[in-house]
Formats: structure tokens, sequence, C-alpha cells
């Protein structure tokens, strides 16, 4: 069981991969036709502390992977919360470089850095609130059964290659989409 249910989420995962590096290819390819809007346009600084909380949260959804693992209970509780935590104050900072981008007149419909852009960080978004549901779900039915739970290390370890997946994904767009456009802009 524990072998199927890592093989059905690794395959899952191998098809978001395709799905975003064609997101981002597309990013690359029309953001070099507005370079200097992108780099004036994005927060390098306040994405930086938001992507620092995604990062951390993998590190606590580690501990709470380890924890489950050693102690066979509902005792990970703690870490899935503050996983969850972190996972949402990516997903505000998301939300308010979304607001500096619109106030600065870069939209889905202006231009094509706005629409790659908004598709793919929207995207990857909706990948975050996915996974703080499962976490979620998962921290409820842990407080509901408590260590009367079956197998709570199988169910966190499946959540877990999801999340450390959408970790994934976003080091690629931050290096990509920030990172690279900044340098990109500076250099021109």
């Amino acid at each position: 069981m524990q072998l199927q249910a890592k093989l059905g989420m690794a395959l899952f995962l191998v098809s978001e991969s395709v799905f975003f590096l064609m997101l981002i290819m597309a990013f690359v390819i029309f953001r070099n036709q507005s370079i200097q809007i992108a780099a004036h346009a994005l927060n390098l600084p306040v994405t930086s502390f938001y992507s620092v909380c995604l990062l951390a949260s993998a590190f606590t959804l580690w501990l709470a992977t380890r924890t489950a693992r050693r102690t066979g209970d509902g005792s990970p509780r703690l870490w899935l919360a503050a996983t969850i935590l972190l996972g949402s104050v990516f997903l505000l900072g998301q939300g308010s470089q979304y607001l500096h981008l619109l106030q600065a007149g870069v939209t889905v419909n202006e231009g094509l850095f706005g629409t790659t852009f908004f598709t793919l960080t929207s995207i990857h978004g909706f990948h975050v609130l996915i996974g703080i549901g499962m976490l979620a779900a998962m921290l409820g039915i842990m407080g509901v059964r408590g260590p009367t739970l079956v197998r709570p290390a199988l169910a966190i370890d499946s959540v877990a290659l999801f999340w450390h997946f959408v970790v994934g994904v976003w080091i690629v767009i931050f290096l990509v989409v920030y990172i690279s456009t900044f340098l990109t802009g500076a250099l021109r």
C-alpha cells in the first residue's frame, strides 16, 4: 500500500513537472519582449521573504514526517500546523505581489509578460492552496482521531511528496521569474 501511494503521487508529479516546464518556458520566451517592465515591476526583496517562508515550510513538513515515522501517532500536529501557517504566509505574499503589479498597471491583459507571469504564478499558488488543504485535512483527521489514525506516516509521506514538489517548483520559478528577470533587466 505504501509503495502504491507513493508511486501514484510520483506519477502525478511527473505530469505536473511537464506542465510547469511548459509554463516556465513560455514565460522566458515572452519575458524578453518586455524585460524592462518585468524587471521594474517585480519586488525581489519582498518576494524573497515570502520565498523563505515557503522554503521553511518544507523543513517543518520534514519534521512532521520524521516525527510521524518515529512515534507512529498523531504527534506531528504542531509541525503540520507550522507548515500550513508558512504556506499561508506565502500565499498572502503572492497576493500582495499581485496587488503591487496591478497598481503598477501590469495585468493579465497587458502584454505577454503579465499574461505569462500571472498564469505561471497563479497556477503555482493554486497548487500551494491545494497542498494547504491536504495538510489541513490531515491535521483535522489527526485532531479528531488522534493516535488511532491508521499509519499517519504514510499519509504525511504522500502529502509531503506533493508539498516538496510545490516548493521545488517555486525555487525554479523564483530563480527564473525573479532572479533571472532582475539580472537580465539590470544588464540592459
